[in-house]
């Protein structure tokens, strides 16, 4: 409605029933709105306190010590003595992070300051994934430092870049699977389950940007001489094969997914590993006469495991 149609109809309203619908749209009103948009202070004294200039200014202010953050990360002047960041504020680098994340998911990421802190979100995500595995800070646990888990916080990311739909979205938040995992986290395959989740919508054109990725990673895979490299990149191709398999059965393309899987998982100690994986994916997704048509299907070529054929027995039992 226009406001003067709102004003119209709060007329027909006595102060009981003004005061009933003030209450309710009160309560609706997201926590981060009231905040935003002061409407305790609205409600209090009757008016918004000016603070449209400071918050403009705040926000200058926060993207700078940000950015100066990031550079003394990247300089190693918090994880190691020197003369730029002292002891003290070393330690004390995860109440910095929960302030930056917290401050910068105030801002709306639709607006044009919005995708300037998501940018920053991206930065400093990037930060702690290679912190909670090389040494950037002063403690191993990024992410259980600045309380919130690696899958929480991209799933924030990837929520916060779609609803910008920014040029090329999709492709930065495929990118960012690529930094390392948290190993005291809940596995790597959990920040590819919510890239799976949050694309529904989009399963077509994701599909196609998570094959060029794994095609990308497989160059990358042949070029690369270090034994470390190759097992990461190895883990990401894996982890991007998995996830692709699993959108070609949720469609219901099972026969395509399966073999797309068999023909770019990489396995190169026993192909009954690979066919648990694969089994162990497709039990997850509740898909039971798939899994008992792909192990029925390798009977006599596998010997399987005992735990895959107590589980074919449960199976075709019920």
């Amino acid at each position: 409605m226009l406001v003067s149609e709102i004003r119209s109809n709060l007329k027909k309203y006595d102060t009981k029933g003004l005061e009933d619908i003030i209450i309710e749209l009160y309560k609706r009103v997201p926590k981060k709105v009231k905040e935003n948009y002061n409407i305790d202070d609205l409600i209090i004294n009757g008016k918004v306190k000016e603070t449209v200039k400071k918050e403009n200014v705040s926000l200058e202010d926060l993207v700078k010590e940000i950015e100066y953050f990031l550079s003394c990360v990247d300089d190693g002047y918090y994880s190691t003595p020197n003369k730029v960041i002292n002891k003290e504020e070393r330690s004390s680098w995860r109440f910095k992070v929960k302030r930056y994340y917290k401050e910068l998911n105030k801002v709306f990421s639709t607006s044009s300051e919005g995708m300037i802190c998501t940018d920053l979100l991206i930065e400093i995500f990037k930060r702690l994934s290679v912190g909670s595995n090389y040494l950037q800070f002063v403690n191993w646990e990024t992410f259980r430092a600045v309380g919130v888990k690696q899958e929480v916080y991209y799933d924030n990311i990837v929520k916060r870049v779609l609803q910008s739909n920014i040029d090329n979205g999709l492709e930065k938040i495929v990118d960012l699977l690529e930094v390392p995992k948290d190993p005291y986290g809940s596995g790597d395959y959990m920040m590819f389950k919510v890239l799976i989740e949050n694309t529904i919508s989009m399963r077509e054109k994701t599909m196609e940007v998570v094959l060029s990725k794994i095609g990308d990673l497989k160059e990358k895979y042949g070029k690369a001489n270090d034994s470390h490299s190759k097992f990461d990149i190895k883990e990401n191709i894996n982890n991007f094969v998995l996830s692709l398999t699993e959108m070609y059965l949720t469609l219901g393309k099972f026969d395509k997914g399966i073999k797309y899987f068999k023909d770019n998982y990489i396995e190169e100690r026993d192909i009954e590993i690979m066919e648990f994986i694969l089994l162990n994916l497709i039990y997850n997704l509740e898909l039971r006469d798939v899994w008992i048509k792909e192990y029925e299907s390798n009977i006599g070529k596998i010997d399987y495991r005992k735990s895959l054929k107590e589980m074919y027995k449960e199976l075709k039992n019920e």
